[in-house]
């Protein structure tokens, strides 16, 4: 029996469905405990605002010393802790004091730092080592008292490494969102389409996501009038890329959908035909997830965490350059040239999701790699 516990700084439907899958498995005893509920931004961008606790699932006293909010937890001493991210110090203190068994997990560091330089990626590829080599000290905390590092994916394992983590204490552990379920597609971008086919971006409108690089990309292929793209998300940004399209004389192939409800977003995926996440920085990237379960092809960025692994190139779609224009139109081109290689990449998608990516994957992978650790 594995007994474990989770710390989250909040719920979240992308990792709701593998704690589940956790909890229903024999070999584990797991708790959950957040810091804090849904915040305003993220609930402003469609996440839901009120969370129902499953029985394995907590908050934390607010304010408490970390040694109390361990010991609210049953049997706490016996229990192999995961710490989700770099939030709570204290936290990791008291772990390594208490000689209990702990691991981390996150995507890969960086996103402040590529918000601190604008998102200017050649920058951030140049001072992104000197970053990780600032983060040793936290890596030899990892080699020195943790089990080991569960990362978001290729990226973020690779990171640990130059913090100073043995490959042999790093493992995979992915966003397992539940696979969506088909539903009728969105009546609003049906109706915009006209028949024309629908190149989908989820996520909200801002520098980070490349909204600019997509549409500048896509200006390099509007010449063909059958296709057309969809922004889903939240602006963030003033209006400046609704301006960016009129400036490039696209407001008849772009349409701003805004935000769209959690609980209703298969709708979005439905009617799309291609799905492409842009982004400067993303330490995962969920939404390819959720594409690749409605058998969308997938295009991504190679500072997106996920694209290196939802990703089969040439297969489940096509990873680029990130912030490249060029780069990124030689993708969309690919599938405006040629429809059916679309069709038959997102059914591979499906197919390579269903395969690695559902939450009881997950929970192998987590159960498989704590048992080579020595975590029970």
């Amino acid at each position: 029996m594995i007994k474990t516990c989770i710390w989250m700084n909040i719920p979240s439907h992308y990792q709701s469905a593998f704690f589940e899958a956790l909890a229903a498995r024999d070999d584990v005893d797991l708790n959950v405990v957040y810091f804090s509920g849904t915040s305003s931004a993220r609930a402003a961008e469609g996440w839901q605002s009120e969370y129902a606790l499953k029985a394995y699932e907590r908050f934390a006293e607010e304010g408490a010393a970390p040694q109390k909010q361990v010991e609210q937890v049953e049997d706490w001493q016996n229990r192999v802790h995961v710490i989700c991210g770099y939030f709570n110090e204290a936290l990791i203190d008291f772990f390594c004091k208490a000689g209990v068994s702990w691991c981390h997990w996150s995507e890969m560091p960086g996103i402040r730092l590529a918000d601190l330089l604008g998102y200017r990626t050649v920058l951030y590829r140049i001072f992104y080592p000197l970053q990780l080599i600032a983060k040793r000290s936290y890596g030899a905390r990892i080699r020195n008292y943790a089990l080991g590092a569960f990362g978001q994916g290729h990226l973020a394992r690779k990171a640990f490494q130059r913090m100073g983590v043995p490959e042999a204490k790093t493992a995979d552990l992915y966003y397992s969102p539940e696979p969506l379920s088909p539903a009728e597609p969105c009546r609003q971008m049906m109706d915009f389409a006209g028949g024309r086919k629908i190149i989908l971006m989820v996520g909200a409108l801002c520098k980070r996501k490349g909204i600019d690089v997509l549409l500048k990309a896509f200006s390099k292929v509007r010449e063909n009038r059958d296709w057309c793209v969809v922004f889903c998300g939240l602006d963030k940004a003033g209006g400046r890329y609704h301006a960016l399209a009129e400036k490039l004389r696209l407001q008849d192939q772009v349409l701003f959908l805004g935000a769209y409800p959690v609980d209703r977003i298969s709708e979005v995926y439905c009617a799309a035909d291609v799905f492409v996440l842009p982004s400067r920085f993303d330490g995962w990237g969920t939404v390819f997830n959720e594409a690749a379960s409605l058998g969308l092809p997938l295009i991504g960025t190679d500072l997106c965490g996920g694209a290196w692994h939802l990703i089969r190139e040439g297969q489940t779609g096509c990873r680029v350059r990130t912030s490249s224009v060029s780069s990124l139109a030689g993708a969309l081109r690919c599938y405006v040239k040629n429809p059916a290689d679309a069709e038959k990449h997102g059914r591979a998608a499906q197919e390579w999701f269903m395969t690695e990516f559902t939450p009881a994957r997950n929970a192998e992978r987590f159960v498989a790699t704590l048992k080579l650790w020595g975590g029970v």
